[in-house]
Order: structure tokens, then C-alpha cells, then sequence
């Protein structure tokens, strides 16, 4: 097993404990997944895109089409709602957009949500690779983008195998884009329990982070955020309640 795939593996089941620290906003609101819901109904989505699929649990509320990639599904529950078309690829995202078959098959996502490995390089990347493909006006969620404690959201593995609560660093991927791509919509929403991100204004065209991606990446990569600072962080945007937001977004939430 390689070693992307026993952290992968490892994110299933993660323990619960408020490891909240001072200085760290308390995420306390509604649950992502319903809130991930919320929003697709509220697209009337054609097709879902998810990184990070593993248990099924998100997908088992999808009502689209969707896409599903994880190295290593552990599927728990294989009750879908209506969707009709349902992908499983079972290999890393960046083997599965080498595959080109979003675009071979025409398949044009309303809707992506990036869960997958939780260091800052590969969801940037998962996010590029994603918003290339996207439908216009569709929009990208990422997840654990609001850490509560420093050792959470550190890029080692000491929280993840002591079964505590860790985002990584994917909190560097709200950084990025608003230093970089300041034309995006980025919402960073209180969704408990590791928060939501929601951009919008997405240019399939725009090929910043692919041609400046080794700068980006350097820039960023050795960053802790204790070094960074939570309140630097935090200050960066206003942290939304993820409750209404797709009403707010959208002006209506269709029903399925």
C-alpha cells in the first residue's frame, strides 16, 4: 500500500474530541454534508463530481449524475437516491483526470467536492484539474478548510494516527486563491466540523495555477500555520454560517 493510500485509509473513522485551541473560531455550524446537499439541489445539478468518495456517505445524498474517485473505496451503504449514472473510479485523481474522461464523454460537472488527500499540493491541484472541466456557472467545495487547533492542521501525520481530528494543510488552498486568483468567489463557511469552502466565478480558461503551479507551490508549501497565525488566517475572509447559504447563493433550494 503505498503511502497516499494508508492516509487515505486512515481519514475513515477519525476520532471526535473538540480539539479547539485559543485564538481558533469555534465551527460549530451546520453539518457540511448537509450543506453540500443544500447546494446541489440548489444548482439542479446535472452531474457531481467528488474527490475523497471512500464510505459513500456524501454520495449516498447526491440525487445526480455523479463521479466518484478514491484509491480505496469502503463503501458502507450502496443506497443511492436518483441518480442514474454513477462512476466509480477507484485510483488517485490524478490518474483518473489522465484518463480524459470528463471530456470524452462530454461530461461537463455542475458540481465538484474536493476530500481527498489533505496536503495543501494536492487539493490546489484537484482544484485546477477540476475547474478546467467545469460547467459554466458551476462551483467547487473543498473540505477541512477551517482547522481549530495548530497540530490539526499541521502537514505531519502525528494527529491523523492518533486518531484526532486533522484537516492538513488544505487551509493554504483558501490562501492561494485569493492571493493568486483574485477573480474567484471564494465563501469559506461554518460547517461543522472542519468547515466548507465554496468558490464560484470559476474560468475553465484560466490557466494561472498550471503555469505559475511551481511558484505557488513554493511559496506556500513550507508555511506552518502557527507560523502564519490563526487570526492571519481567520482574517482573510468572513466566515459565513453554511445554513441558508444555497438560498443566499442561489435564491432557492429545488426540492428532490
Amino acid at each position: 500500500m503505498t503511502k497516499t493510500k494508508r492516509i487515505l485509509s486512515r481519514l475513515t473513522g477519525r476520532g471526535k474530541t473538540d480539539a479547539r485551541e485559543p485564538g481558533f473560531p469555534e465551527i460549530s455550524g451546520q453539518p457540511y454534508l448537509e450543506t453540500l446537499e443544500a447546494l446541489v439541489a440548489a444548482r439542479s445539478a446535472e452531474w457531481y463530481l467528488e474527490i475523497g468518495s471512500r464510505t459513500g456517505t456524501s454520495l449516498s445524498r447526491i440525487p445526480c449524475n455523479f463521479i466518484a474517485i478514491d484509491p480505496e473505496f469502503q463503501l458502507q451503504d450502496a443506497r443511492f437516491k436518483s441518480a442514474r449514472q454513477m462512476h466509480f473510479f477507484q485510483m488517485t485523481s490524478d490518474d483518473f483526470f489522465e484518463t480524459d474522461f470528463l471530456e470524452r464523454n462530454a461530461i461537463r460537472p455542475d458540481v465538484a467536492f474536493i476530500d481527498g488527500m489533505h496536503h495543501f499540493e494536492y487539493a490546489l491541484r484537484d482544484f485546477a484539474n477540476c475547474e478546467k472541466a467545469m460547467a459554466p456557472d458551476g462551483f467547487i467545495l473543498l473540505h477541512d478548510v477551517c482547522p481549530t487547533s495548530f497540530a490539526m492542521a499541521s502537514r505531519e501525520l502525528t494527529e491523523l494516527e492518533a486518531r484526532r481530528p486533522w484537516t492538513g494543510d488544505v487551509w493554504k488552498v483558501v490562501v492561494a486563491l485569493k492571493d493568486v486568483r483574485p477573480d474567484l468567489e471564494v465563501h469559506v463557511l461554518d460547517c461543522f466540523k472542519t468547515g466548507l469552502c465554496v468558490v464560484r466565478g470559476l474560468d475553465p480558461a484560466n490557466r494561472t495555477l498550471f503555469e505559475s503551479w511551481d511558484d505557488i507551490v513554493a511559496r506556500y508549501i513550507d508555511t506552518e500555520l502557527d507560523e502564519f497565525g490563526a487570526e492571519a488566517y481567520y482574517g482573510r475572509f468572513a466566515l459565513e454560517p453554511g445554513d441558508g447559504f444555497a438560498e443566499r447563493a442561489f435564491g432557492r433550494v429545488d426540492s428532490t
